[in-house]
């Protein structure tokens, strides 16, 4: 969800006694986020030229955020004097810089008290909303993407993040409603593809293939669709349509697993179990962790009577569905203990047993973040990093 920190943010509080550096801080945090630079300098001239320098380098450090240079951001940050109607401008850049570097508590330390006293304050709802799902805090970030869909209700990435929350976590039917509401709000987002995906996937889980086929109607071609579309038409007995979906998948894809699943499958059923090995081997190779692709392959096996290698690859298919179902048991475990790095840590080690070194990667990163010895904010203000400029 993408996070725009030069949004329109309206400092709250007293203001001086001049309408104009409120104003302008306002312009110039816009123009960032239109990633108009030259504008939101010009506002930084002409705040320093009213007098109003740290405005200035609230603007100023916007824009640095804006660029990719959470660090210096915060150093200029430093700079700034506590200031009423500043505040919240200036925590919600400060902010924004904490999260590009995964600063989690600095995030949350900067934002939940600006929330707690402007509740209507969109831009942190929505930055908690992020920070909150990165570290695996399902129910925090659900709550702040609720509020962030309230407060901008043309808005659709709210709820496509929503949608794709509530599908990691395997809650279908309450995926289902989040992702229709995004494509309600915007049907032509530019992650229009996608989410029919994600949606259509869903219908699937839940035993809706005919459903899901009416959403992938209107999804433009490819592997991923026609797979989708395959594992529909065999829900419903449609097995010829299928199987050219499938060709067709496997020939433009050679290692796709998914592809080759279907296509054993389909063998499988058609009984020509000796067939259904070449594809199915192929998967097991592509990804050894991949449950469903050794499930199929025991199966192949004792069809073709070789009881032994059968049992061994089933066995091994058990093992990697209890390595999913402790997974899954993990991610509530995180969702219900939104600051426990020693499960997010857990799950960090099951998903390396699992093959998915990318999840692990985030899991090992959330464990950071929320971990006791995180650099948190006492005053409002991140402790300034040591890393080199």
């Amino acid at each position: 969800m993408a996070i725009c920190v030069g949004a329109p943010v309206g400092p709250v509080g007293c203001r001086p006694s001049s309408a104009d550096p409120p104003r302008l801080v306002d312009t110039g945090l816009a123009a960032v986020g239109r990633g108009d630079h030259a504008t939101a300098r010009q506002v930084m001239r002409d705040l320093r030229a009213a007098g109003a320098t740290d405005a200035s380098l609230v603007v100023q450090a916007a824009i640095l955020v804006a660029k990719g240079h959470p660090i210096p951001a915060l150093d200029v940050l430093s700079q700034v004097a506590s200031s009423a109607w500043l505040d919240p401008p200036r925590r919600l850049v400060a902010a924004t810089a904490c999260q590009q570097l995964g600063r989690h508590r600095d995030v949350e330390s900067l934002l939940t008290p600006l929330v707690a006293a402007n509740p209507d304050l969109v831009d942190a709802h929505r930055l908690l909303a992020v920070s909150f799902y990165d570290v695996g805090a399902v129910q925090e970030a659900v709550h702040h993407l609720r509020e962030t869909a309230r407060l901008a209700p043309d808005d659709p990435r709210p709820h496509r993040l929503l949608g794709l929350m509530h599908s990691d976590y395997e809650l279908f039917a309450e995926a289902i409603p989040c992702y229709e509401e995004s494509l309600r709000r915007n049907p032509h987002q530019p992650d229009r593809e996608e989410i029919l995906l994600e949606l259509a996937t869903c219908l699937i889980r839940q035993l809706r293939p005919a459903d899901a086929l009416d959403v992938l109607s209107t999804a433009a071609a490819g592997v991923r669709v026609d797979l989708a579309r395959a594992e529909c038409l065999l829900a419903l007995g449609r097995r010829d349509e299928a199987r050219r979906l499938v060709q067709s998948a496997v020939a433009a894809e050679p290692d796709n697993r998914a592809a080759l699943v279907l296509e054993g499958s389909i063998l499988l059923e058609d009984g020509d179990a000796e067939a259904a090995m070449i594809p199915l081997e192929r998967a097991v190779a592509v990804d050894p962790h991949d449950y469903l692709a050794t499930l199929s392959l025991a199966r192949a096996l004792a069809q073709l009577g070789r009881e032994d290698e059968a049992t061994a690859t089933r066995a091994r298919a058990d093992e990697i569905r209890a390595l999913r179902s402790t997974f899954a048991e993990l991610h509530r475990e995180a969702w219900e203990r939104p600051h426990d790095s020693g499960v997010r840590l857990r799950l960090a080690d099951t998903a390396a047993r699992l093959g998915r070194e990318d999840l692990e990667t985030v899991w090992r990163e959330a464990a950071a973040a929320v971990a006791p010895d995180a650099p948190a904010s006492t005053n409002g203000t991140p402790a300034r990093s040591q890393e080199a400029d």
